[in-house]
């Protein structure tokens, strides 16, 4: 009797022992079909062919599987696709885990795979992907009406269609399904950078046919920038440096025409006593308004910092070419001339 007994707690043992390897064998298989294709032909085709492939299956791995599919969704630029993303959700079984009592509602019923499901919603939002009412549909079928999954979805379909245009510094129609080139990237990074509605956007190619390289520089001043550049002493000092800005997932390099700033650094620590003599009050009311209007002129580009002369992009940044921009910076503002400018973009500053 007690033999039996222990040769059925061993086979139990060795059964569950052997599922587990199973499911790690099949992980390691799911891994390596992705793997497998090579980086060229890594596309939707091959993420949906292998998708379908281990929905023939069917098997009890479909939590390993979905977080391993997670790991390749940028490799094969699936990544901002909606119907991957459906795909994926639709892997899990309909009906078998939708809570059926009271405390199965309360609790967080089948915990592994509802945070599965929210880590592919909480992909679809940081990749800006918007979910529909098929994908509302797919997740009820899997979990049920009211969940922590249900709510993930329900809370994107309610939020992201009103977030979606909420940047006043760029209008995504302008930017997402449209193949742009460099300098038309440009031409919208400068315009979400500049804050004056008075600055103009200009654009200079200067490459034709025969040349296979696309030549380009653009431009982003306003009236105010260019009051506060001939307002500059001669031989003062200005400065060319580069940065990065990202137009959604678009890394657009630019360069600033800089100087120092003529502002007063302010004390932040300045100490306020109390003064119980009000003889000189009028005076020292006289004085705060005075400070509150100058300050109240103060232009945007007039940082605590620096002061920003100009922004702008070139086809490639290196200090030859920044020379080339403030060239053509200097026809409309020909001060430019009496200043030193130093071009600090390759590591090496020139003085011209």
């Amino acid at each position: 009797m007690v033999l039996a007994r222990f040769s059925k707690h061993f086979n139990l043992i060795s059964s569950r022992s052997l599922s587990t390897v199973n499911q790690d064998f099949g992980l390691v298989h799911v891994e390596k079909q992705f793997e497998a294709i090579e980086p060229k032909k890594r596309d939707k085709d091959a993420f949906m062919a292998a998708i379908g492939t281990f929905k023939e299956k069917r098997g009890r791995t479909h939590v390993e599987f979905i977080n391993t599919a997670l790991k390749y969704v940028k490799d094969y630029g699936v990544h901002k696709d909606l119907e991957t993303y459906k795909s994926l959700l639709d892997v899990f079984p309909k009906g078998k885990m939708i809570p059926q009592t009271v405390f199965q509602k309360v609790f967080l019923h089948y915990p592994q795979q509802q945070n599965c499901a929210v880590k592919v919603l909480d992909e679809m939002e940081w990749h800006g992907v918007q979910p529909d009412k098929e994908i509302h549909d797919i997740v009820v079928n899997a979990f049920g009406e009211w969940n922590f999954a249900t709510k993930k979805v329900k809370r994107m379909l309610y939020w992201m269609p009103k977030l979606k245009h909420s940047n006043k510094y760029l209008d995504r129609r302008s930017v997402e399904g449209l193949s742009l080139t460099p300098s038309e990237l440009a031409g919208i990074a400068l315009k979400m950078m500049n804050r004056d509605p008075a600055t103009s956007i200009s654009l200079l190619k200067f490459s034709d046919s025969s040349d296979p390289k696309d030549k380009w520089m653009a431009t982003a001043q306003s009236p105010s920038q260019q009051r506060l550049l001939s307002e500059l002493s001669r031989g003062e000092e200005v400065f060319v440096d580069s940065g990065l800005v990202y137009v959604q997932d678009n890394k657009v390099p630019f360069i600033s025409l800089t100087g120092s700033t003529k502002l007063k650094p302010l004390d932040e620590f300045k100490k306020e006593e109390m003064d119980d003599d009000y003889t000189n009050w009028f005076e020292d009311w006289k004085k705060q308004r005075i400070e509150a209007k100058r300050s109240y002129f103060l232009s945007v580009h007039q940082q605590d910092h620096e002061t920003i002369f100009a922004v702008g992009a070139i086809f490639q940044n290196d200090n030859s070419t920044a020379l080339r921009w403030i060239d053509q910076l200097q026809k409309t503002n020909p001060s430019l001339g009496n200043l030193q400018i130093r071009v600090r973009l390759d590591g090496k500053p020139i003085i011209s």
